[in-house]
């Protein structure tokens, strides 16, 4: 066992046998490196504005950079430049969470008052199949489909409930897959430019808007809070502390939701509009037998070295992040980026050995929350070191890692459902987006949640 792991180091493969992706990582370095230096860029547009922010550039270099986007990065880029990613984007993500769950220690009483709203504003999703079901069955004459595709965001705890109700393979697992993979190509990059679009309207406050986005993905729901933030700086704190308690409500929420309020929903209004235009008589998704592959674990699966070695990778490149775009020194971010990934490890532990199984996500929340209570000694200092911590700076990285595992087989579904998929998705996050706002601030106006 010894000789073969000096053999597997001399050959390069330590690491990698660790899961330890060197060629992504050394590539995700340069990419945030360029989109941090290009940093947040602002163009008015009428009334309101277009916020550019790294995420949206980390991505989409990510991609270009990516061997089954672009054909031409093949070239210098090894094909297989994607495995493993899907556990690094795991870990990547982790330090982002515990960022956002620290937010919310000292926001703990605006959240308690808001809990209602917090839970309710679900309510306001049914928007996703109004918005989005009519054009799918009356304008491109979908089937079945339509129902998995439009009846929700269609993100892991959503596809759940389709797994479970019909099959992944069946036409409803088919539409819901496909909104899957068009949300994980561009799921962010249609969130960072709808906030600025909805907020210069002024139909909604702040604060639902802030709610609003937490859709129940992590990403999302980074790209759209930022974006938010960025928008309205004074309520920064406030408004992603909303969005991250919005998320992980929605999160546990997500499921029982789908299965006794917006699936029912969706397949009557299915049956409406099918009356109206019948559907296509070839199927209009065409069911692969490879497409549930698209679907990602929701739990780091690695062995302690392994998750350890990543989360440390992850910790550099958000410090990296931090010295090039907010010109922090790294004396005043390292402290509390220190601190972020001890929760994050801690998370990762309990999940391991904790009896009880709970996702490591919920671990790193909870503990979060706890240690950014102002109420606990210490609780100042710590929240001052926390907010050294630029949450902006944790997402970069994510997004490139995310460019980088787009696969083979999230291409091929977006190249052959077309436009009318990426019609039909956008519509499905702008319901789901503008349903939760609407509610949240009707919520608000009842004084059921202040």
């Amino acid at each position: 066992m010894a000789y073969t792991g000096v053999e597997q180091y001399k050959q390069g493969n330590w690491l990698e046998s660790l899961g330890f992706n060197k060629l992504a990582h050394v590539m995700v370095i340069g990419i945030v490196i360029v989109a941090e230096l290009i940093h947040v860029q602002k163009f008015a547009v009428g009334k309101g504005s277009i916020i550019l922010l790294p995420l949206l550039y980390a991505f989409v270099l990510g991609m270009l950079c990516n061997p089954s986007v672009n054909p031409l990065a093949g070239r210098v880029v090894s094909a297989n430049i994607g495995r493993t990613l899907s556990q690094v984007i795991l870990i990547a993500v982790l330090p982002l969470a515990a960022k956002l769950a620290t937010l919310l220690g000292p926001q703990i009483h605006a959240i308690i008052a808001a809990g209602p709203v917090l839970v309710l504003h679900e309510l306001g999703n049914v928007a996703t199949s109004l918005v989005a079901m009519p054009v799918a069955v009356l304008l491109f004459r979908m089937g079945r489909e339509a129902v998995g595709a439009t009846y929700s965001i269609d993100r892991e705890p959503n596809l759940a409930v389709i797994s479970e109700r019909y099959g992944l393979r069946s036409r409803e697992g088919m539409g819901a897959l496909s909104v899957y993979a068009v949300g994980t190509m561009f799921g962010t990059i249609f969130f960072s430019l709808l906030v600025p679009m909805v907020h210069a309207w002024g139909w909604f406050s702040d604060k639902a808007m802030g709610i609003a986005c937490g859709v129940g993905s992590g990403s999302m729901m980074a790209a759209c809070s930022a974006t938010l933030a960025a928008i309205v700086p004074g309520q920064k704190d406030e408004l992603m502390a909303m969005a991250a308690a919005s998320n992980l409500l929605t999160s546990a929420t997500g499921v029982l939701f789908g299965m006794y309020i917006a699936l029912p929903f969706a397949n009557g209004l299915y049956k409406v509009l099918s009356k109206l235009r019948a559907p296509r008589p070839e199927v209009p998704v065409g069911a692969m037998s490879a497409d549930a592959d698209v679907v990602k674990s929701e739990e780091p699966e690695m062995g302690l070295a392994g998750f350890v070695s990543n989360l440390l990778m992850a910790g550099a490149i958000i410090l990296l992040s931090h010295v090039i775009g907010p010109h922090k020194e790294l004396a005043v971010a390292l402290p509390g980026v220190l601190m972020l990934l001890g929760i994050c490890l801690g998370g990762y532990l309990l999940n391991r050995y904790f009896p009880i199984r709970v996702s490591s996500l919920i671990w790193i929340s909870l503990i979060g929350v706890v240690v950014s209570l102002p109420q606990l000694p210490g609780g100042m200092m710590r929240d001052q070191l926390f907010s050294q911590v630029d949450t902006l700076a944790c997402i970069t990285l994510v997004l490139a890692y995310a460019g980088l595992a787009v696969s083979k087989q999230e291409v091929s579904i977006f190249k052959r459902d077309g436009v009318r998929l990426i019609v039909v998705a956008c519509l499905v996050f702008l319901g789901t987006f503008l349903g939760s706002a609407a509610v949240s601030d009707l919520l608000f106006a009842m004084r059921i949640g202040h």
